[in-house]
């Protein structure tokens, strides 16, 4: 029978996930177990993404779209949040909230496919550079316990979904340097940027920053070969045509309107830091860095050093990876960084972010060490093992200690507890105090940005449930309300340049208040007012080209996967 489990193709190819299925299932055990969701008047990030995909369920579950507008949540306010926010991603999301049919579900699901993808595509990763399956699986494991995937799974920092995809990104550096005949597969790169695109922006900025180090290496000992050259520039160019929505998106928005940057905050206060207990945070998770991991990380730089002519790709992924977490720390002068670019402040917001793209090429380094070491002698094989538990228990205990503590947390608000296990309506959402999040409000100028949000509750938030709102067929968004008296008030909804408000069958063309609200002249009785958004033709065409690239891409893969399949490892000199 064992024997038999060993040959068999499938269950070679799916006991890792199953291993990862079941450490994912330990680590969220106190959730689990006390069937609590991590939802909060402290979690302002589960609230933004969670309204934002619960847009996109609506749109897809009424078939009312609305590309740019947000009609269903975000206070109804026609704020654009998803249309540069990661849309495919999105739609994704609303597939899942309806599948699940209550948010407790969905975040569960969610749990298991970010834990899923980061561990597999480390998995893939450490495969292809010639690490036994085991050890892969057990890194993989490692890799989803650090970070900003456990800041996602508790916590909802979407940073998480980066980091569960930068192997990839990392395997197209290491062909850079490893693959004489084929130092880029276009294909392969253009594909992983294109997704994280299509997710997060911002780390798709980092994944283009991790790779620049790689492809320099690549020009110099390919000598600045056409073989580097040409697959590159396909990429950037395909990547350019499958991000096209997403690109769009900005282009229709950025020339005409001024879009309010993030929050400010303070860099020098937020770079990766020793572990203290703070904000029901514990271990190598979200801005926090164990003593135990630094001594490994430590440990591994000497051995490389040590031993760089030995593995060259392990000298350069750990050398790379810890001048990344040095730029992610406290010690990193970003005091000095955000006065000489204070845009920073609101667009990077927080260094430890950097984690993203070191901790996936320290991690390489380390499987790389441990897989030396267990080929070895009976000592250092003896260390390579030591080394992996030590890994796996410094990750995923204290995991599971902070989810026990988010549980906790949360489980106290049992109205929302209520409410989030009984189904995947909007009344969840509205129960959760919303937080400042200025996100993309067409603000007057930079001066208005760090007001902007307190100007939205003022404006939105606290006014929007005085109106009745109704969602037309042609995706048009219709506000009705029984004004007391003649007099201007300002209507909760935001206007865009390319916005159109209709109010009382009149079109609007008077006054807005420095964040894009519309001063209106409401009369006595019966008031309606009508708001769309009108992108340009040109903007439909590039969306179109971008899901049929997409779509060719599917199929394309379908055929290579069944019909020409070529897998072959890179050699690890």
């Amino acid at each position: 029978m064992l024997e038999k489990i060993k040959t068999n193709k499938f269950c070679q190819f799916i006991w890792p996930y199953l291993l990862i299925i079941l450490a994912t299932t330990i680590v969220i055990s106190p959730q689990l177990i006390s069937h609590t969701i991590l939802a909060s008047d402290d979690t302002a990030d589960t609230l933004f993404h969670y309204s934002r995909f619960y847009d996109a369920g609506m749109q897809l579950k009424t078939g009312i779209f609305s590309i740019f507008q947000t009609n269903f949540t975000f206070q109804q306010s026609g704020r654009i949040i998803n249309a540069i926010y990661g849309p495919l991603f999105a739609y994704f999301n609303g597939i899942l909230v309806l599948i699940a049919g209550n948010w407790f579900n969905y975040q569960v699901i969610l749990a298991y496919v970010i834990s899923l993808l980061g561990a597999g595509s480390m998995y893939y990763l450490l495969q292809k550079v010639g690490i036994n399956k085991l050890l892969a699986t057990v890194i993989g494991i490692i890799y989803i316990n650090i970070g900003m995937i456990p800041a996602f799974i508790n916590r909802s920092s979407f940073n998480g979904w980066g980091q569960a995809l930068m192997p990839l990104v990392v395997l197209c550096g290491v062909r850079m340097i490893q693959d004489k005949e084929k130092p880029i597969n276009w294909i392969q790169l253009m594909l992983v940027m294109s997704l994280l695109v299509q997710v997060h922006v911002l780390s798709t900025l980092m994944a283009a920053l991790l790779l620049i180090p790689f492809f320099i290496y690549s020009l110099i000992i390919n000598y600045n070969s056409k073989k580097v050259w040409i697959p590159f520039i396909k990429a950037v160019v395909g990547t350019i045509v499958l991000s096209a929505n997403v690109i769009g998106a900005f282009l229709v928005l950025m020339p005409n309107n001024h879009l309010a940057a993030n929050t400010e905050f303070d860099l020098s206060r937020g770079g990766l830091r020793p572990h203290v207990l703070w904000h029901n945070e514990y271990g190598t998770a979200f801005a926090y860095i164990l003593p135990i991991f630094v001594l490994l990380i430590i440990a591994q730089f000497v051995y490389v050093v040590m031993h760089y002519k030995k593995d060259r790709l392990n000298t350069f992924v750990t050398i790379w990876g810890t001048v990344l977490l040095g730029l992610s720390s406290f010690v990193f002068p970003w005091g000095l960084v955000q006065r000489i670019f204070p845009s920073l402040k609101s667009y990077f917001q927080f260094p430890f972010r950097l984690t993203v793209v070191a901790y996936p090429l320290i991690l390489l380094g380390m499987a790389l060490t441990i897989n030396q070491l267990l080929k070895q002698g009976v000592k250092p094989r003896a260390v390579g093992i030591s080394l992996v538990v030590v890994l796996l228990l410094e990750a995923a205990v204290p995991n599971i200690i902070t989810n026990h503590i988010f549980t906790v947390a949360c489980g106290k608000d049992a109205q929302v507890q209520t409410v989030a296990k009984a189904s995947n309506s909007d009344q969840m959402l509205k129960m959760l105090k919303w937080h400042y999040l200025p996100d993309y409000l067409p603000t007057k100028d930079k001066s208005i940005d760090q007001n902007a949000a307190y100007l939205y509750k003022l404006n939105v938030v606290d006014q929007y449930q005085k109106f009745n709102h109704k969602v037309a067929k042609n995706g048009d968004l219709i506000l009705s309300w029984k004004g007391k008296k003649d007099k201007d008030i300002v209507l909760p909804v935001v206007l865009y340049k390319q916005s159109e408000l209709t109010v009382n069958s009149k079109k609007f063309t008077g006054a807005k208040n420095v964040i894009g609200n519309p001063i209106i002249s409401q009369k006595s009785g019966l008031n309606r007012a009508v708001l769309r958004f009108i992108a340009p033709a040109w903007f439909y065409v590039v969306s179109a080209i971008s899901l049929i690239a997409w779509l060719s891409v599917l199929v394309f893969y379908l055929w290579k996967k069944f019909i020409n399949n070529n897998n072959n490892k890179i050699k690890v000199a």
